[in-house]
């Protein structure tokens, strides 16, 4: 609704503009593109760059390819909008699912700069230019740091930025307020799930080959669909808290219903002559089991030779809290079968769920990016993940009941990026 309101306002003010300042009205367009053809060599398990794209195994051609286009448009003085849209391997596909940005900004002064409509997060170093691959280094942003961040990459809301040359350097403070609808799909199902009451702060500073950013965000779980969870709670709540206490509890941390999720994080990079070096760690804490809180962080290196950067990073990503141990249902002696056989199941398929969600993973990569020309960047890249026992949770098992075993992927990528 909210994002509907916005866009509404924004006709309105570019209908005004149009009549009242028809001579400095301004449309710029820009495109961007990423055409990737990538291996994994483990069948057992997809893989994805992000959780709202198609996890695949093998040879793909569309999982990390992208096509982006904008329009930049110069309403009147002090005003402008943003719109962009992104086709890239979605579960989820709707027109809605490709709207990355399509905002309205208002500067009353240098200083200051208000925004609302479709926003990017600001969250992380990435933030304005996740899909843009021409403008880093590697094939894909760090998988085991960004995949998961890429579900609220954008929101409907509002921001308000404050930036000011400080001491050589350039401040730039952010705080913003809004919601999102992350567009899924789990077990051939669509998944869709509310972050209510997203707000978020970011502070960033940049002096001379240096760039730091800190970011804090919270969100409220809001309403979610997804046909196999409403069963799975529907069933936990009808067992008997005489026979099985812990399903209850267990019912509660699958249930999106009052849960939150809060997140700190903070990056920076040097580029300076023939290096670049850049890194991010974060940390999230989360109330809702299927949004697991999670420790992350990566470190990557580039060194330029002539046209070429040679490159190798590390990326980590861990569970911060232990497994939920499930406890066996004690039922009373003489139980009929056909009533203590499904909770047992039961049981045994909740120990698997509460598995299947951990993150427990960390990568080596080498690569090289040839700039070609000023818009056509090439890249060749090898990632090496070594995944741990119950701890595949940013991939896609091919059997969820084999989550107990480990899996060391290659991925091996090549890759055209461009802008025009």
């Amino acid at each position: 609704m909210l994002f509907r309101g916005t866009i509404a306002i924004a006709i309105l003010v570019i209908s005004a503009a149009n009549k009242s300042y028809a001579d400095e009205v301004d449309v710029q367009f820009s495109g961007f593109a990423s055409l990737t053809l990538s291996y994994t060599d483990d069948s057992d398990i997809g893989f994805a760059s992000s959780y709202s794209n198609v996890n695949e195994s093998g040879f793909s051609a569309t999982r990390d390819s992208i096509l982006g286009g904008q329009a930049n448009i110069s309403l009147a003085k002090n005003w402008d909008s943003v719109f962009q849209v992104v086709i890239q391997d979605h579960a989820f596909k709707s027109f809605d699912n490709f709207l990355e940005l399509a905002f309205v900004r208002y500067r009353p002064t240098r200083h200051w700069a208000i925004r609302a409509g479709r926003l990017n997060s600001d969250l992380y170093l990435l933030s304005e230019y996740p899909y843009v691959g021409y403008a880093y280094l590697w094939v894909r942003p760090p998988h085991s740091y960004y995949s998961f961040a890429n579900i609220a990459g954008n929101f409907d809301g509002v921001d308000v930025e404050y930036s000011k040359a400080i001491n050589d350097g350039f401040l730039r403070l952010k705080l913003a307020y809004g919601s999102t609808t992350a567009k899924l799909q789990a077990y051939n199902d669509d998944f869709f799930i509310d972050f209510d009451n997203l707000t978020t702060f970011s502070a960033t500073y940049s002096l001379d080959a240096w760039t730091m950013r800190f970011s804090l965000s919270k969100s409220d779980f809001g309403d979610y669909k997804l046909t196999s969870l409403d069963e799975y709670l529907a069933a936990l709540n009808s067992i008997p808290q005489s026979i099985w206490p812990q399903a209850q509890k267990i019912s509660n941390k699958f249930n999106t219903k009052g849960n939150s999720i809060e997140y700190a994080a903070f990056g920076l990079t040097y580029d300076h002559n023939n290096w670049l070096i850049q890194s991010e760690v974060g940390i999230s804490e989360s109330d809702w089991i299927v949004a697991p809180s999670v420790l992350s962080g990566y470190i990557s290196a580039g060194y330029r030779v002539d046209n070429a950067i040679f490159y190798t990073g590390f990326t980590a990503a861990k569970h911060r809290h232990d497994v939920i141990k499930v406890n066996d249902p004690a039922f009373p002696p003489s139980t009929p079968e056909q009533f203590s056989v499904p909770i047992q199941q039961l049981a045994v398929a909740s120990q698997s769920a509460v598995k299947v969600t951990n993150v427990h993973q960390h990568s080596i990569n080498v690569g090289v990016k040839w700039q070609l020309s000023e818009s056509i960047a090439l890249k060749a890249q090898l990632d090496r993940f070594d995944i741990k026992p119950q701890g595949a949770g940013l991939w896609s098992l091919s059997n969820p009941s084999d989550v107990d075993e480990g899996h060391k992927v290659h991925i091996l990528s090549l890759n055209a990026s461009m802008v025009f």
